[in-house]
């Protein structure tokens, strides 16, 4: 396998890598809503669920696939043949659940198996393939500015709003106003004890 010649950071904002498991992350957190939702808010996750993963496995199959076939070797292009198979069952998956609705018994199950499947395929990807892909001559920079423009176009088409940004920020503040509070608890602490001190001079 040829060694990478690029220097590009995989932290790039189009760098192919970095789009793809952002994809992972925000699909990975609508499961989790879908986990703990009612059943009046299951359908139009399980829908924003599909619509994502519809355009994720579409740009893969059309963009990053047939170059990681070109860039890879016969024995690392199997991983590709194995990610293309384990789409084609996600498929299958994802058209049952667009199918039903909350109401139908298999609903939620179907939506726990894809959820499953897309674990695997997930680990599969950012475990093996991707790691592999940075060991090529391919530019990840223009790979992942023609997949970030192919999801814009397929998303367009299909009515798809943009995925909403993470927002790790609420931990951060949850941890600062946990901080502030022991702070004032502290100050309190230390005024009660100033105010304890006194009291006893006072007495002498």
């Amino acid at each position: 396998m040829a060694r990478a010649t690029h220097t590009s950071s995989t932290d790039a904002p189009r760098d192919a890598i970095a789009l793809l498991k952002q994809d992972h992350r925000a699909v990975e957190a609508l499961f989790a809503e879908f986990e703990d939702a009612d059943e009046s808010e299951q359908s139009e996750l399980a829908t924003r669920i599909c619509q994502m993963l519809t355009v994720h496995t579409q740009i893969e199959e059309e963009l990053l696939y047939p170059r990681a076939k070109e860039a890879f070797d016969e024995e690392d292009d199997e991983m590709v043949y194995e990610a293309e198979i384990e789409h084609g069952s996600a498929k299958e998956l994802i058209a049952k659940i667009e199918a039903g609705t909350p109401e139908d018994p298999e609903f939620k199950p179907l939506v726990t198996v894809l959820m499953e499947y897309v674990k695997h395929h997930v680990k599969e990807e950012e475990k093996e393939l991707f790691p592999a892909l940075k060991e090529t001559e391919l530019d990840l920079k223009e790979l992942g500015s023609q997949l970030a423009q192919r999801k814009m176009q397929l998303m367009e088409q299909m009515g798809i709003e943009a995925e909403e940004a993470p927002e790790p920020r609420r931990k951060r503040s949850t941890g600062s106003r946990t901080s502030a509070a022991k702070r004032r608890q502290a100050r309190a602490g230390s005024r009660s004890k100033s105010a304890r001190s006194s009291a006893s001079r006072a007495r002498h």
